[in-house]
């Protein structure tokens, strides 16, 4: 048996027709998502996201946050002018204590071609808030289908990857030069277009590293070379440079070994990770320089006289950690500067897959 699929609602929250309006409430390269208000209850929204896979999310949102979980049976309702037809069940939504109902892929599409139709969505449960009794929540199609169009324009306009895609990009160089590579161009050249549009990005930390060939001072100033090469290819799209920490670790860390070509070509690596702010604070700038130690002129933070316990016990001490926490009130979604070996080894094969937006 469905939510209320017996008894009548006692309770039914509805726009009026002259109130009924869906809006295009985020239209961008990253998310589109198109909402749509419900008097005296919440609202519900369409929202699709930057990815390599196309996707759909609904959800209802109720201003009073549920203190238990619910099962709500979705309805298509045919509209007044259209007596005596039957409801059609689609699907049942589960909702969590303190989480909004949520459905995804083909169930979303579910609701949007029954919207397209010309057809309401009722959603049926037993809320909290009115001691279990039943309740109806009714979504109009009046107005859905011309902004649902610009919704799907807007979904075609997205980024083909995501934050997650961009989040570590692994850059390689061939041996005893500071050159781009076609290859690594195209892999900045994506990190760089979703820099752009993602105004969350607070922080990219390029970790330049070599193989062991040649002396510990030139693996040094090659690996700086390296770092600044990125990080003025990637200021050329106008990123801050305070948003930029550069390190230099030489022959430190390597992932491989060096006595093969294969090892050293994988040790010879710059490492860019991209750090989002999870809060709405938008004040956030630090002096890198009382952060991150001693800095030559070329901005390239030395980290090839580290010990290797040093470098894997974190990319700061306690107390640049002290330092940072004195000079930012925000929350960085990445609790680590430096990615798994396993992650930088597998980097390379993931963005092969993405998709070349600079050809």
């Amino acid at each position: 048996m469905y939510a209320c699929s017996v008894f009548a609602a006692e309770y039914e929250f509805k726009a009026p027709i002259t109130k009924s309006q869906w809006v295009m409430a985020e239209q961008t390269r990253l998310v589109c998502r198109l909402v749509h208000e419900i008097p005296d209850y919440g609202k519900i929204s369409f929202r699709s996201e930057a990815s390599k896979n196309r996707n759909l999310f609904f959800n209802m949102i109720p201003t009073l946050e549920s203190k238990n979980s619910y099962d709500v049976d979705v309805r298509a309702i045919a509209p007044n002018y259209r007596p005596g037809v039957p409801d059609n069940h689609l699907t049942v939504m589960k909702n969590y204590k303190y989480f909004s109902g949520e459905l995804t892929d083909q169930n979303a599409w579910t609701l949007t071609s029954a919207l397209d139709r010309g057809n309401n969505l009722g959603f049926f449960f037993n809320d909290w808030f009115y001691q279990n009794q039943p309740v109806q929540v009714t979504v109009s199609a009046i107005n859905f289908k011309k902004n649902f169009k610009l919704f799907t324009e807007c979904m075609n306009n997205l980024l083909p990857y995501s934050f997650e895609d961009v989040a570590f990009t692994v850059i390689t160089f061939d041996e005893d030069t500071s050159d781009l590579t076609q290859e690594s161009k195209n892999r900045l050249d994506r990190l760089i277009t979703y820099l752009t549009y993602d105004p969350g990005v607070k922080e990219l930390v390029i970790d330049s590293y070599s193989d062991s060939f040649g002396t510990t001072e030139q693996s040094r100033e090659t690996s700086a070379q390296r770092a600044n090469l990125i990080s003025s290819y990637i200021e050329q799209s106008n990123i801050p440079k305070e948003k930029i920490i550069k390190n230099a670790y030489g022959e430190k860390e390597h992932i491989a070994s060096n006595a093969t070509l294969a090892g050293r070509n994988v040790n010879r690596r710059v490492v860019i990770t991209v750090k989002r702010d999870l809060t709405s604070a938008n004040t956030y700038k630090y002096d890198n320089t009382k952060e991150l130690g001693s800095y030559g002129t070329d901005g390239v933070s030395d980290r090839s006289a580290d010990s290797e316990e040093d470098i894997n016990r974190g990319d700061i001490t306690s107390k640049q950690e002290a330092n940072r926490k004195q000079n930012s009130a925000v929350v960085l979604d990445s609790s680590r500067a430096r990615p798994s070996t396993n992650e930088m080894n597998s980097q390379a094969a993931r963005d092969s897959n993405l998709p070349d937006l600079s050809k």
